[in-house]
This record gives C-alpha cells, structure tokens and sequence, in this order.
C-alpha cells in the first residue's frame, strides 16, 4: 500500500512540475488533478471487474493480461536473452513460446489477426511487472500516466479548431464518460488513446512539417500496435481527404463517389480476397457469439471441442479438464485457423482434454443477423450494424445496471452533436473535408464493430474511438454564442 501511494505521488508531482507534462497557458495544478481522477477511475475499473464480473478475482481481458503478462515477465528470470526476443518480437518465436507461454491463451490469436495486439499489451505489461511485483494497482498508475499523455496530445490537435476555452476542451474530453472509464484501465484502451492522440495533434495540430509527420507516423505505429482495425479504418478517411484537396471547389460529392468506386472496384475485380474478408468477419462475429451466449472449449492435441452452453450439464469437469460420459455432437474449431467450424460427433472413450475456455451466458448479449460466408448478407446487414454500434445499449436490452450509464452517456453525445449543428459556425473547405473524413472513419470503424459484437458491453468498449470522433465533431463546428455575435 505504501509502495502504491508513493509511486502514485511520483507521478502526481511528475505532472505538476515538469514542464513537459504541464499544459502551457493552463493552471498547473490542471494535469495532476486530471492524473488523480483517472487514477480514481481506474480503481473503479478494477472493483467492477473483480467484485462485479470477477467474484473476487480480476476477470476477462483485464485478468488475462495481468496473469499472463507474469508469465512472460518471469520468463526473464529464466533466460534475460529469452525475454528480450518474445518483447521485441525478434526471431523466431515458435519455439519459445511452446518453452514458456504454452499455459496462455491470449499471447497467440492464429490466423484470425493480422497483428496480435493482445501480444503488444502483454509486452507492455510485463515490463510494469518489474516494478509492481504483480500489484495490480500499479498497473492502473501507469496506464493512467501514459493515457493522460495521450490525452494532452489530442487536446493539443484540437484545441486550434475548437472555440471553447483551453480548460474548458480539456475537461470535456477529460471527463467524457466511456473515454475516461477505459482508457483508465489496463487494457489496449490507454495505449490506443496515445495513437489517436499523437495522429490527431499530427493532422490537425499547427506544427512544422517533419513535426507533423513524426506525430502522425508515432500515432499510425501505435494504433497499428494497440488497436490496428482503427488504423485501418482511417484509410478511407485518408483517402476522402486526399481526393476532396484535389478536386476543383472541393466537391464532397465527387469526392465521396471516388471513394466508393476506390473501395467497391476491388471486391468486384477480386472476388477471392473480397470472400476472404468475408469469412474473416463470419469467423469473428461466430466466435464472439459463442463467447457471448456461453459455452465451453475443451482443448485438445490438434483442435478445439466447442460446446454450447446447454451441453456443459452432460460434461464431466474435474479441476481444470473436462470428458464426456455420454455421445454427443460438438463443433471442431482448428487451432490457429480461421477455418469453417465443423459439426463432428464425440463418443465416450475416457480421454480429457483442457478447459481452454468456459464462459457463462453474458447480460449484454443481442441477437445479431449471422453474416455465414455471404457478401450479400454483410451489406444487407448495414443498417443493424450501425444502429447496433452507434446507439446500443437501448431501454430495453438486456444487460445489468451499468447500461444506464452508456445510455446518457449515448443521449448526451448525439444531443451535443445536434446542438452544435444548430450553433455551427461558417465552415472553411478544409475544415469541411476535415469533418466528412471524420464521418467516413466513424461510419467504417461502427460496421467494423456492428457487423462482429453481439455484446453490449464489448460494444460500449470498442467504440470508444467512434465516440472521440463524434465528440470531435461537435467540438469543431461549435461556435459558442459570444464568439458568433463577436
């Protein structure tokens, strides 16, 4: 406790007096005040989920991380020159990670990712081990330090293009709801807020050109490392903006038709790798449905024995094992693989295999359109998929108490928005492309995220970068109704 409240202080006075941290024209005391809050709400984080979803243990994501970033830490009592090789993620891996991170089920995310952010998290967490000594608490007092850190820069990129006062703008990104909740965790949140903040103040900050380009490929690397399917989304933005600075009058008509055919032409002229996305999203909206209606996988020697939560009665758990007594059907899922799951009939013959997984059904769970394998479903699915990204959790889904917060959380924010549209001020035709690139990332990362959750909560959780974007928004067309009449 002791050790806890003194790094705690370190950092608080870090905040106050070094320059470099401090927010320049602003109160000093502004910052630290701003770290012990988060500091605050991080704490909450962890009482949610150990006492909430944990029954006294750390759960989920955030339990995971904790535990298997341990084991990657002590893998560096073992073998320093081991450790390094896992953490810059040189070399051959493979046999290192069978030598030593085979007990984790985090680390290795198969073919269904393209970059393993969880592994980045992991790295990131295990080098806190080193001076937490497994002490949760002080996980939070970094994470908090360096999401606060990427918090001052999207302040710093906003702040010339928004007509509210500097302590004000910064309160109200300190202080959004969902923004201040996750990325006090120790979660990817508090990294992906350093990304989205270092690209922000690179695109829109008023900086020297190789300033600019260090700020937005430092935020491209770290959203690549922490959150990659954001960065993805960004793309069209990018693309938006690049054509719309080119065209004469800077139609966003044309500018938007030139997207569409940009994006649409190669899943016409290339219908194999268009089928390949499309099996990547029904393979990952499969999964997620599974681990939201619960159920339980049985790990074996090549494959995974999938479950569903109604069968888990008729099974024979023993510590951390599981056999089954009687014939029954499961699903084959391979290891690594994002192949089709298969339906194969199991007879009793005495082996047991690991409980790699087991979850109960969740309070958020929705029912969503399953896309199976179908271009065509995953358009007609459009619409379910924002409404369900932008605007869920509604009066009457399912969930526990903590949907009434992401509710007016949800209403406060589009009513904002609204408002500010009403209070727009004269638009320039760069801060015109600026906002529609905003739009096009916001409507990109809401299918992303619609078309795979059917979780409320994991939904509140990953737009997180959909919401700084709409707050973004409101912020810059806003014109306070001193500056209007000024």
């Amino acid at each position: 406790m002791l050790y806890t409240a003194f790094l705690f202080v370190i950092f608080f006075v870090a905040f106050r007096f070094v320059p470099k941290l401090q927010l320049n024209g602003m109160n000093r005391w502004m910052m630290p005040a701003a770290y012990a809050l988060k500091v605050a709400v991080g704490f909450y984080f962890l009482y949610i989920y150990t006492a909430v979803y944990g029954n006294g243990s750390l759960s989920a994501d955030a339990g995971a991380f904790m535990e298997e970033s341990a084991i990657l830490n002590n893998v560096f009592f073992t073998s320093p020159s081991d450790y390094f090789q896992l953490l810059t993620g040189l070399g051959d891996q493979s046999s290192l990670v069978a030598k030593y991170l085979s007990e984790t089920s985090h680390w290795d995310s198969g073919a269904q990712a393209i970059i393993s952010d969880n592994r980045n998290v992991m790295r990131v967490n295990s080098v806190i081990h080193f001076v937490s000594n497994g002490n949760t608490a002080i996980h939070i007092l970094f994470m908090c330090a360096l999401s606060l850190f990427g918090l001052k820069q999207l302040f710093l990129g906003l702040k010339k293009h928004v007509q509210l006062s500097d302590p004000l703008l910064f309160l109200l990104l300190l202080l959004f709801p969902s923004v201040l909740f996750w990325t006090s965790s120790i979660l990817k949140e508090p990294l992906m807020l350093i990304g989205i903040g270092l690209f922000v103040r690179g695109i829109l900050g008023k900086e020297l050109p190789l300033k600019k380009w260090s700020f937005i490929i430092l935020g491209a690397l770290f959203l690549l490392a922490f959150k990659p399917y954001v960065l993805f989304c960004l793309i069209p933005a990018i693309l938006f903006y690049a054509i719309y600075s080119i065209l004469p009058k800077f139609n966003v008509f044309l500018a938007s038709a030139s997207l569409l055919l940009l994006v649409s032409a190669p899943a016409f002229l290339f219908p194999n790798q268009r089928q390949k996305v499309v099996h990547l999203l029904s393979r990952k909206q499969y999964d997620f449905k599974n681990v939201g209606k619960g159920g339980l996988h049985a790990e074996s020697d090549s494959c995974f024995y999938f479950f569903q939560p109604e069968q888990i009665a008729d099974l024979t758990i023993e510590g951390d094992s599981v056999s089954i007594s009687t014939e029954m059907d499961a699903m084959i899922l391979m290891h690594g693989s994002i192949d089709a799951p298969k339906k194969v009939h199991l007879v009793p013959n005495g082996e047991k295999w690991f409980i790699y997984f087991i979850n109960d059904h969740s309070d958020g769970f929705i029912e969503t359109t399953m896309i199976n394998d179908s271009f065509m479903q995953l358009i007609i699915n459009i619409p379910e998929a924002l409404v369900n990204s932008l605007f869920r959790p509604l009066p009457f889904d399912p969930g526990s108490w903590l949907k009434y917060p992401a509710m007016l959380e949800t209403l406060a924010l589009f009513a904002f928005v609204i408002f500010a549209f009403v209070k727009r001020k004269k638009l320039s035709s760069k801060e015109k492309g600026v906002l529609w690139s905003i739009a096009i990332f916001i409507i990109c990362l809401s299918l992303i995220i619609g078309w795979v959750t059917p979780v409320l909560g994991a939904i509140v959780r990953y737009r997180v970068p959909t919401y700084i974007a709409l707050l973004m928004i409101g912020l810059i067309i806003y014109e306070p109704k001193k500056a209007r009449y000024e």
